[in-house]
C-alpha cells in the first residue's frame, strides 16, 4: 500500500469506509509488480490499480465485502483458473492480492505512515488458506496451522515479537530477514519457519514493504537535451539533478522538470555529491557538455565508482577522443568499458524528447541487465521473444523464491 501512499490521504481521514488492496505475490507475466495497491471505498470508489483493468472489478467486490465482514483476505487470480479467465487476466500469470480493511491497521500506524519526509515501512500478515471463497472469486494461502485465535494484523517492523509469539520460532533470524527485506526496498513475502515442526514448518507468513529514496540521476551540462532528460526522468520517479558551470544555462526556467538545478563545476559537485554519500550504486551519470574540460574529470572519477550507469553523448569522434584522454590518464580497460557512449539506444532519436527517451531506455536496459541474468545486449523486440513477457525483467522481489534468495545475500 505504500506505492500510493500520498493519494490516500483522503483514505486515512474516514478509515471505516476504505479497504487496501495490493498485490502480495506474483508469477509469470502479469502486468504490475508486487506491491502495487489500490484503494476501495465501501461505495465502490476507487484509488488507483492492481492490473490496469484485469481483475479490478473482482478486486473491487472482494474489497467491499472485506469492509462488511471486517476480515483481511488474500485472493488468487490465475490464467490457468476459471475464475481467473472469467474475470480477464488473460496474460498467463497469477496475481495474489492482499484485501484489508483500512480500520483494521492501527491508527498510530497510519499516521506514522502518512508523516512526511519518512520512508514508510510496514508489515503485515498474510492470512492462512481456510478464508472463504467470496463472489467466485478462489482464496489463496499455503497451509498453515490453525490458528483461530490469529487474526491477520499489521506488525511494527521493529518489534517482531507478535509474529513469532507461541510459534517456536527463531525472533532474532526472523527479525534479521524482515529487516534485510525491509533494506532491499519494494514488497517481498517472508516466512516465518519453526525447525521443530518438520512436518509443516512454516507457521508464518508476512508481507513487508518498504520505501526507499527514489535513484538519483545526475546530469553535468545543462542544455535543450538536459531539459528533456530532466522532464522524462523525473516522470520515471528519478530524483533529478542538473549541474552546469555556465549560469547561463543552469537556470531552473530552463530546466522545470529537475529537483535541483546546481551552478559549478561538474568536477566539483560530483565531488562533494561523492564525498557526502549521497552518490551511490543506484545513481546514474549523465555527461552532455561537450567540453572536455568539465566532461573529463567527471569521467575519470565516475567511471572508478561502483555506479549504475555512465553514459557521456558525443559522436563516435568524440567518443575516441574522450577514451584516449581517460586512457593517458590512467583508467583501465574495465573502466572505460563502463562508458555508455554514444549515450543512448538506436531507435532514431533526432529531438532533444526522443533523445531523452533513448538515453532513459539504455539505462533501464543496463539496470535490468544488472539485476538479472539476462545480457542487455540480447534484448530483442518482445515480438521476437518466447515466454512470459514480464519474466526477464522480474526481480527478486515479486518472486517469493527469489525473495528468499536475495534476502540470504544480505
Amino acid at each position: 500500500m505504500l506505492d500510493r501512499l500520498p493519494d490516500y490521504a483522503e483514505c486515512l481521514t474516514d478509515p471505516d469506509r476504505w479497504a487496501i488492496a495490493t498485490i502480495a505475490e506474483v508469477s509469470g507475466s502479469v502486468p504490475r509488480p508486487a506491491g502495487t495497491s489500490m484503494a476501495v471505498r465501501d461505495d465502490g470508489r476507487t484509488i488507483g490499480s492492481v492490473s490496469g483493468g484485469c481483475v479490478e472489478g473482482a478486486v473491487v467486490v472482494a474489497a467491499i465485502e472485506c469492509l462488511a465482514s471486517g476480515e483481511v483476505e488474500l485472493h488468487s487470480f490465475g490464467y490457468a483458473d476459471d475464475d481467473g479467465v472469467s474475470i480477464g487476466l488473460m496474460c498467463g500469470g497469477d496475481v495474489r492480492v492482499l484485501v484489508q480493511p483500512l480500520s483494521t491497521i492501527p491508527a498510530g500506524i497510519l499516521s506514522d505512515l502518512a508523516r512526511p519526509g519518512r520512508s514508510p515501512r510496514i508489515v503485515r500478515e498474510l492470512p492462512c488458506d481456510d478464508a472463504a471463497r467470496n463472489g467466485g472469486v478462489r482464496a489463496f494461502g499455503r497451509s498453515l496451522p490453525a490458528d483461530p485465535s490469529a487474526r491477520a494484523r499489521v506488525l511494527l517492523p521493529t518489534d517482531p515479537t507478535d509474529a513469532t509469539a507461541g510459534t517456536g520460532a527463531d525472533t532474532a533470524d526472523f527479525d534479521e530477514r524482515v529487516r534485510a527485506a525491509l533494506e532491499l526496498g519494494g514488497a517481498h513475502v517472508v516466512e516465518i519457519t519453526d525447525r521443530s515442526r518438520p512436518e509443516c514448518p512454516v507457521v508464518r507468513r508476512l508481507l513487508v514493504e518498504s520505501t526507499t529514496a527514489p535513484p538519483r540521476l545526475v546530469i553535468y551540462g545543462a542544455n535543450d537535451f538536459s531539459a528533456a532528460l530532466a522532464q522524462a526522468a523525473a516522470l520515471l520517479g528519478r530524483h533529478v539533478t542538473v549541474c552546469d558551470a555556465r549560469p547561463v544555462f543552469a537556470t531552473r526556467a530552463r530546466h522545470p522538470g529537475a529537483h535541483e538545478v546546481v551552478l559549478m563545476h561538474p568536477a566539483e559537485h560530483f565531488a562533494r555529491e561523492t564525498d557526502a554519500g549521497r552518490i551511490d550504486t543506484r545513481t546514474a551519470i549523465v555527461v552532455l557538455t561537450h567540453d572536455p574540460r568539465f566532461d573529463l574529470p567527471v569521467l575519470a572519477r565516475a567511471l572508478t565508482a561502483d555506479l549504475a550507469y555512465v553514459g557521456a553523448m558525443g559522436s563516435r569522434v568524440t567518443h575516441e577522443k574522450r577514451i584516449q584522454e581517460l586512457r593517458a590518464g590512467g583508467l583501465a580497460e574495465a573502466h572505460l568499458a563502463r562508458l555508455h557512449s554514444p549515450i543512448g539506444l538506436d531507435i532514431g532519436a533526432r529531438t532533444p524528447a526522443e533523445v531523452a527517451v533513448s538515453i532513459l531506455a539504455e539505462l533501464i536496459l543496463v539496470e535490468t541487465a544488472a539485476r538479472t541474468a539476462v545480457s542487455a545486449t540480447s534484448r530483442r523486440k518482445l515480438r521476437d521473444t518466447t515466454g512470459d513477457v514480464h519474466e526477464a525483467g522480474r526481480t527478486c522481489a515479486t518472486d517469493p523464491q527469489r525473495t528468499e534468495e536475495a534476502i540470504a545475500w544480505m
